[in-house]
């Protein structure tokens, strides 16, 4: 049998598009003017179409309404659904994961929860929201029911469980109520740990104690504040957490791009797609390196995608508005059809660009210290690797990874997992182990030599094998060094090659991770070889930690940790910490 090809999201169809128009008009329309005042004109205004393209999908107002909050309880009612079916065997998660749902941005507005209520305060409109709304309702009590019965059915519990269902079913349904209330003042985060302090009270064994701490607990806590503790759990996962995190740490932050030698002549380019936004660098005919918001000013279109090279002018493929490899808007298919406008006002937008050592950095919110100025301590060490002249030697790699950024950064910045967890990485190093974190410029450097005979075949013929490198200073000749940028960069620093890492985040708990691999051009064969082992042997090491950071991240998640002790082999993890508590200074963060 064939597989069907899947759809592509830009296949779907007009009308699709535009009924999902109106609808969304609509709740905007209900949340602004109330039900009785909407009329298919004004929704038709709103949505900046015409009325017959109203009758078109809809016969009548109501025939519209009912769609619209048909709409609204079908997305809540699939959400739930998906968390029964991904965390149907570990019930406490999916009554969590139903509550933040209930509050997610996506999800819960004041304008689609008045679409909610709206249906109830009309007396003509209530047999639709019961047969509506009434199974959006039933299938979170549903939910709630199932989990909550798993949790007290192996015990002696004489908890109702169809009573705390219907408890948790209310007290989300009033928190909507409130939010429809006090808008922009609703504190989401602290309705998420109302609801969990509700499944604690009647749950203490599933989800912990709200209960005060006895003397004796304020005790232990007390001499145990002495104690260098890891960042909370929650922050490793928790959504309003991320989202104050990407304003305050990343969005500022410097984030690799390419290499010189990866956009060598003029109109060469290569794009970046992160952190919510998009951008490109690219040369010019001054061989300058710029970078640019890739976002048309006309309609929001990419102007350019992956990497190449312009041959003309930076030409947007959706409607052929031309730039120059300075951003100014040149030119403009069929300009007759416009009003006069000043181009000068519709070029691309810049963002802050920096090449340092050849390597290309934007950062979206500009501030704070160069590049340059961040490798400062590091700078001579950085210079004698002539990092400007090296070459890629492996394509680019990128790939998803279900853990945090910090958990990533975490498992980088120490060696107290070596012997366990990279048998042939330990085997290769000497046992002296540098660990340099710079709190001024939110650097760490770590780094170690490496043995003469160490074990396992690819490590002893590297070790045996390695050339000499000449221009670099003695004591470097066998030496492996890291490097790491707070917050997103880091290279790995070999006599025979280099690469970078840089870790972008994508979701709570979730990051992409890219990298890749350079060098000198004019290897020889023994140190084309050489390269081969060292990447052999970093292969494995990079398999060793998915893992164990994969792990960690369930375990951050499991709602059974809070905080750990950070040991002395951890003095870059506790310094990354303190980073990150400096800047989220004043944040919400996570109960």
């Amino acid at each position: 049998m064939l597989d069907t090809p899947a759809r592509k999201p830009m296949s779907r169809q007009p009308q699709d598009a535009r009924r999902e128009q109106l609808i969304q008009a609509t709740i905007d329309g209900i949340d602004q003017e109330g039900l009785s005042n909407i009329t298919l004109n004004s929704v038709a205004r709103r949505a900046g179409l015409t009325a017959g393209m109203v009758n078109f999908h809809f016969d009548t107002k109501q025939q519209l309404l009912t769609a619209t909050l048909a709409y609204v309880a079908d997305k809540y009612t699939q959400s739930c659904n998906e968390i029964v079916a991904a965390y149907g065997s570990d019930p406490a998660a999916a009554l969590l994961k139903l509550i933040d749902t209930s509050f997610d941005p996506q999800l819960a507005d004041p304008a689609k929860i008045s679409v909610w209520y709206a249906f109830w305060g009309e007396t003509g409109s209530r047999d639709d929201y019961v047969g509506i709304c009434g199974r959006a309702d039933k299938v979170l009590f549903d939910a709630a029911l199932k989990m909550i019965g798993e949790l007290t059915g192996d015990t002696l519990s004489p908890l109702n469980a169809a009573a705390a269902a219907k408890g948790l079913c209310g007290l989300i349904d009033g928190l909507w109520q409130d939010f429809l209330l006090e808008r922009d003042a609703f504190d989401r985060v602290q309705a998420v740990a109302l609801c969990r302090a509700y499944l604690a009270n009647l749950l203490p064994e599933a989800f912990g104690t709200t209960e005060a701490p006895s003397a004796e607990k304020k005790a232990d806590l007390a001499a145990s504040e002495d104690l260098p503790r890891t960042l909370p759990a929650a922050t490793y996962h928790d959504q309003a957490f991320f989202a104050d995190e990407m304003e305050r740490i990343h969005l500022p932050a410097w984030q690799m791009v390419c290499h010189t030698s990866d956009i060598p002549g003029t109109g060469d380019y290569e794009t970046f797609e992160g952190l919510g936004k998009r951008a490109f660098v690219i040369r010019g005919d001054d061989g300058t390196v710029r970078a640019f918001h890739n976002v048309c000013p006309h309609r929001a279109h990419a102007v350019v995608s992956g990497a190449g090279n312009c041959s003309g002018p930076i030409r947007c493929p959706y409607h052929s508005w031309a730039f120059d490899f300075e951003g100014n808007l040149k030119a403009i298919a069929a300009r007759k059809t416009f009003p006069p406008f000043d181009n000068g006002k519709f070029g691309l937008t810049p963002l802050e660009c920096e090449v340092f050592l050849g390597f290309v950095y934007i950062r979206f919110l500009p501030g704070g210290a160069s590049v340059a100025e961040r490798h400062g301590p590091h700078a001579d060490e950085l210079a004698s690797y002539r990092f400007d002249e090296m070459v890629p030697i492996a394509p680019p790699h990128a790939e998803t990874m279900a853990a945090d950024w910090k958990n990533v950064w975490d498992n980088y910045l120490e060696d107290y997992h070596f012997p366990t967890g990279h048998p042939g990485l330990f085997s290769l190093m000497n046992m002296q182990y540098d660990r340099q974190p710079d709190d001024d410029t939110r650097t760490v450097r770590l780094s170690h030599t490496i043995r003469d005979k160490p074990k396992g075949w690819a490590a002893e013929l590297y070790a045996r094998h390695l050339p000499e490198i000449d221009h670099l200073p003695e004591s470097r000749r066998r030496r492996w060094s890291y490097i790491y940028l707070y917050p997103a960069v880091s290279f790995d620093i070999y006599p025979d090659m280099i690469d970078y890492f840089h870790v972008v985040p994508t979701a709570p708990g979730r990051s992409t991770l890219h990298y890749r691999a350079y060098g000198l051009p004019d290897a020889d064969r023994t140190l084309r070889v050489t390269r081969r082992l060292n990447q052999r042997i970093n292969y494995q090491v990079g398999h060793e930690d998915a893992a164990l950071i994969a792990s960690v991240q369930q375990g951050l998640e499991s709602g059974s940790y809070e905080t750990g002790v950070l040991s002395d082999k951890e003095d870059a993890v506790k310094a990354l910490h303190a980073w990150v508590r400096e800047d989220m200074r004043g944040a919400k963060w996570p109960a």
